[in-house]
């Protein structure tokens, strides 16, 4: 039917704007209905939505300047992964990973999983906002979507990766999620007039605000320099090449060069015992490819037993990984929001460019001008070569470009957040 629909001259477009006003005037009410809300004397409550953990230490300096200061009481509440989330039921006895993890780091956490398939009311806590870590409303239970949260609090977003491509960014500040948001703490001035762009009415009508005010995914990486990663545990050598491939091999969204070089990486880190090599892969990446048929799982076997096995190669399977980029010599990477946060460190960039069918932002563009830029294995293993020799002539220009693209560095971006939603709740 959709594509029977297409056909007729003009309708789809006029679809599409029917379904855009609609999410407008819905967002609208919400909103209203939320500025009415009183707020609770006090310390400002805040919630943190914590699902994913890699998205957490995006957010992870926020919520410590929140502890800090009394203005605040923050709140973090733990949702299970998506990939919890993705089982048929969650039994008798409640799974949540993401608490479990939040427990064990001895975080005073929430548990939003009550019982089998039973969800904490957040309207309970009387929290005056909710900062999510990413805009998908897919992967989180109804009760937690921002249309119905945005009812009672004030939804603010901190992004859990830089938008890396216009399309990326599409599917990121999508209406169907972004048009409940009260305040968009944006990565980029780039991601900021997008989102002012696509929600024109409601920041015309100051029911939503787009604020760039720096990235707090940079201080929690340069808070962790210095730090020892036990992800590196297994390393013998000083070069240390770390490789992320991502999860798809649809060039659309980026598409993926794990089939491009995971078998010969293996044959180079036998050949190279004086390198050191850590594979991760995206984390739905092997899953991804077992349900594909692209792989087997016999072969997902071996591919972990052979990063098990062999003494300079390992799999990375720590959540985090600001201390693990901080070890690492070098980053071999597919197109991903990870980039600029290793690229901030000053160290070497190796882009793995093939299999990629997208229109690039205009600050991974530049940023990409202090980047090696590999389409072959062969072209991979001469650029490791020259840098494992100290050949590395983009140096200067990978500094330059990190003061311009990314100003002063000082841990800041949480505190700016911190004042901003403190003025905000005067």
């Amino acid at each position: 039917m959709k594509e029977f629909l297409k056909k007729i001259p003009g309708i789809y477009q006029l679809g599409r704007f029917v379904k855009q006003r609609y999410l407008d005037l819905v967002a609208f009410f919400h909103l209203i209905q939320e500025r009415f809300i009183r707020r609770e004397e006090g310390p400002v409550r805040i919630g943190l939505l914590c699902q994913s953990i890699p998205g957490w230490t995006k957010v992870q300096p926020l919520y410590e300047k929140m502890v800090a200061d009394s203005r605040f009481a923050p709140y973090l509440i733990c949702v299970p992964s998506e990939q919890v989330m993705g089982k048929e039921s969650f039994g008798s006895q409640p799974e949540n990973d993401t608490y479990d993890y939040f427990v064990e780091k001895g975080y005073p956490a929430i548990n939003a999983l009550t019982g089998p398939n039973q969800w904490l009311d957040l309207k309970e806590l009387k929290l005056a906002y909710i900062f999510y870590p990413r805009p998908y409303n897919n992967l989180l239970p109804e009760c937690y979507r921002a249309q119905k949260v945005s009812c009672y609090s004030r939804i603010c977003l901190v992004m859990y990766g830089m938008a890396f491509a216009k399309e990326d960014m599409q599917i990121a500040l999508n209406r169907d999620f972004m048009s409940h948001v009260y305040a968009y703490f944006a990565e980029t001035t780039f991601s900021q007039q997008q989102n002012t762009k696509n929600n024109k009415v409601l920041h015309t009508l100051k029911f939503q605000k787009s604020l760039s005010l720096g990235y707090p995914v940079f201080d929690a990486l340069l808070a962790k320099k210095g730090q020892e990663s036990p992800s590196w545990a297994f390393s013998k050598n000083d070069f240390r090449v770390l490789w992320t491939p991502r999860w798809t091999t649809d060039k659309t969204v980026g598409g993926t060069n794990f089939f491009t070089f995971y078998e010969k990486l293996m044959e180079y880190a036998k050949e190279n015992p004086d390198m050191d090599f850590l594979h991760r892969p995206h984390p739905l990446a092997l899953d991804h490819f077992l349900k594909t048929g692209e792989m087997t799982q016999q072969q997902v076997e071996h591919y972990k037993h052979l990063c098990h096995t062999m003494p300079n190669v390992s799999l990375d399977q720590q959540r985090e990984y600001e201390a693990t980029f901080w070890g690492t010599s070098v980053l071999v990477s597919d197109i991903s929001g990870m980039m600029p946060e290793f690229f901030i460190t000053g160290k070497p960039l190796v882009f793995c460019s093939g299999n990629m069918e997208l229109e690039l932002a205009p600050h991974i563009r530049r940023m990409l001008e202090g980047c090696y830029v590999v389409e072959t294995a062969q072209e991979l293993f001469e650029t490791l070569q020259k840098l494992k020799a100290g050949d590395d002539p983009l140096q200067e220009k990978r500094k330059a470009l990190i003061t311009e693209l990314f100003g002063d560095l000082r841990q800041q971006a949480s505190a700016a957040i911190t004042e901003a939603i403190a003025e905000d709740a005067m």
